[in-house]
């Protein structure tokens, strides 16, 4: 069974030597590293599921169990979202990108405050199936959370929010948009441009999602789902797009 490469996908994870070193101490099996990339050793288990990136006739990447990609995320310094047994990273954030999600994060903070939710950053992961995990740029939860792998990955989100980034919009418009809608706890997801003022709303009703096109800075999108309103104007305060 090939698992299937989407070309909008992040940019697989090369390892450092050092990486590769710690995976294979740990590991029941023996694996080969070349260029960043770590193969399993011995011809293919004709039974097992295929890494995208496989070729015929040479050594097949590992594809990763979702313990083996925890195990490595814990010790990281930096974060990756794990697909089906492959490990990628995360691209870097932008002036526009941070200054958004600040933006974000207090609008939220200041109309939740003293209600029954939480708001939390993109050091969140959120689990979007039995092998997936991904980092929302910002994500809120209804009452008592649900989390797992020491507190670390969160089950059940309300929102999520993405705030684009050019290397991954395609990835985070249609494949992630997609794993989010998956959830059953979601009931909205925010897709929001840096370099533009343009908000996509993607809100649950019943078992279909209406999507509503926000782009103007006196827009207000109602969010009956947390009881409250979210103003362009304060998803783009201070953000200046002569620099964009």
């Amino acid at each position: 069974m090939a698992i299937e490469r989407v070309d909008s996908f992040p940019r697989p994870h090369l390892f450092t030597v050092e990486e590769y070193l710690a995976f294979e101490a740990n590991s029941e099996f023996k694996h080969e590293f070349i260029d960043g990339v770590i193969y399993d050793w011995g011809d293919p288990d004709p039974n097992a599921p295929v890494h995208p990136d496989y070729v015929p006739g040479y050594p097949m990447p590992h594809l990763f169990t979702v313990e083996e990609y925890l195990a490595f995320e814990a010790g990281s310094e930096y974060k990756h979202e794990f697909i089906d047994g492959v490990i990628y990273d995360m691209t870097g954030g932008t002036f526009h990108h941070s200054g958004i999600k600040v933006n974000m994060t207090i609008a939220f903070g200041v109309q939740l405050r003293n209600r029954n939710y939480a708001v939390c950053n993109s050091d969140m992961s959120v689990r979007v199936g039995a092998s997936r995990f991904v980092y929302p740029d910002l994500s809120i939860v209804r009452g008592q959370p649900q989390l797992e792998d020491d507190n670390t990955t969160l089950l059940n989100p309300i929102l999520t929010v993405e705030v684009l980034s050019p290397t991954t919009e395609d990835y985070d418009r249609r494949t992630k948009l997609m794993y989010y809608q998956a959830l059953p706890s979601l009931r909205c997801c925010l897709i929001v441009e840096q370099s533009d003022i343009q908000v996509d709303a993607y809100i649950r009703a019943n078992d279909s999602w209406r999507h509503q096109r926000y782009d103007s800075s006196d827009n207000v999108i109602p969010l009956p789902m947390l009881g409250c309103q979210l103003p362009l104007a304060e998803i783009y305060r201070g953000i200046s797009f002569e620099s964009a």
